[in-house]
């Protein structure tokens, strides 16, 4: 194993529910077999075949919310610990966009692996069940400032059974936004609306989702899994996480209320990547299936250096990279 030192610009990044695909799993087992443990183990935690999922999905079971969360903690954190032992990786800090911040947390050894996948697993069940099908929706509204679509959700909003707001503040100008089925719905309206063209989106992508995450209409998801948080013996991270919650660098004290509350309050990943650069990070490396976060980071932090970890290619232009520093 290399002895590469712990690098002040380096963090790691895990990607949330939506990068799944099937056989994302394939390049880690094929080429790094010892990794087969972790698989085996979050199976057995959670009576699911983690592997053959990974392997062969098939696709509509894979993204399965209580499915997809486990899958991709595990392909995560297998990819962190393949870097981990291999090259001797160490981040300065990690975020993870929603669910990826339970597998920030599971890198940083504040979770072990078999807390998190039954975490997570409880957590993706009851974000499944949380609102009847067809209740709610998500969309991505790209090319509008946050403060507008704010306005727009405002408007599009009608009391409390009928609301609409921001979900997931993924780039500048990339908001996704959730809610009930009929005040997205509004809220596309006005977005597309020729008369009112200052709030006129670039494009609106509505999102094939289990639920609409990130908003009000997962407050009742937030008080039922806080049982499971709290029976959770928590430790310090062993490298800070920055919190989706509010974009907040932690590396001690129980995370409860914290990961209570993303559940039903928006994502702040733009915020979550300004704190990494405050910080001092320069190289952001995603770990895990897709290449979705670090698309996000080159919009966010002008100049940052960016990796990814999903294939063997990858984790060779890694050695060479670390090599180097």
């Amino acid at each position: 194993m290399m002895t590469t030192p712990h690098n002040p610009s380096f963090s790691a990044l895990f990607p949330g529910q939506g990068s799944q695909y099937p056989g994302m799993s394939k390049v880690l087992l094929d080429q790094f077999p010892w990794i087969k443990e972790y698989f085996e183990e979050a199976s057995d935690v959670i009576k699911t075949n983690l592997i053959k999922l990974c392997e062969e999905g098939p696709s509509e079971e894979l993204q399965l919310t209580m499915n997809a969360q486990p899958a991709i903690l595990v392909t995560s954190f297998s990819w962190f610990k393949v870097l981990q032992k291999n090259l001797g990786f160490r981040p300065a800090a990690a975020a993870g966009h929603s669910l990826g911040e339970y597998s920030a947390l599971t890198a940083a050894d504040a979770l072990t692996l078999g807390q998190a996948v039954k975490l997570v697993r409880r957590r993706g069940e009851l974000m499944q069940q949380a609102v009847p099908k067809g209740k709610g929706k998500m969309t991505a509204v790209i090319g509008l400032e946050d403060a507008t679509i704010g306005e727009i959700c405002k408007a599009a909003s009608q009391e409390s059974t009928s609301q609409v707001v921001p979900a997931n503040f993924n780039a500048p100008s990339q908001v996704v936004i959730a809610g009930h089925s009929e005040a997205v719905d509004r809220f596309t309206q006005l977005a597309s609306d020729p008369a009112k063209p200052q709030w006129k989106a670039r494009k609106l992508v509505a999102l094939n989702v289990s639920a609409p995450f990130h908003c009000p209409l997962m407050t009742p998801t937030a008080l039922t899994f806080v049982k499971d948080l709290e029976q959770v013996p928590w430790r310090d991270p062993k490298f800070p996480i920055v919190s989706n919650l509010d974009a907040k660098m932690r590396t001690t004290g129980s995370l409860t209320d914290v990961l209570r509350d993303q559940i039903d309050h928006p994502v702040l990943w733009t915020e979550c990547v300004r704190t990494l650069d405050r910080h001092g990070m320069k190289q952001y490396i995603e770990l895990g299936p897709s290449r979705v976060l670090t698309g996000l980071v080159k919009r966010i932090v002008e100049g940052a250096t960016i990796h990814t970890i999903d294939s063997l290619e990858d984790f060779k232009k890694l050695e060479t990279v670390f090599k180097g520093v």
